[in-house]
């Protein structure tokens, strides 16, 4: 690519399309990885090819420990330093 292409504006007005910028503290992130998770644990139920008798307590703890960590991060930098769902 040229220097005149490389540049964000450029590429938007060039290749039409826009970015679309999701922060982990509103949704659709905020929730994402506990919907994710719960699939995953709804679909393995379904199918009975894993043993899932202990995986209700991680589903709801992990998305948890998540926010934590994020929020650790956010007060300690800025906001744009997060760990992404």
């Amino acid at each position: 690519m040229d220097q005149a292409t490389c540049s964000s504006t450029n590429l938007q007005l060039h290749h039409n399309f826009r970015w679309v910028l999701c922060a982990n503290h509103m949704e659709p992130v905020l929730g994402l990885l506990g919907r994710y998770l719960r699939r995953r644990l709804f679909t393995a139920q379904l199918t009975d090819d894993e043993d899932t008798s202990g995986m209700d307590s991680i589903v709801s703890w992990l998305p948890d420990v998540w926010r934590h960590l994020n929020r650790l991060l956010e007060t300690h930098n800025s906001h744009d330093v997060t760990i992404g769902a």
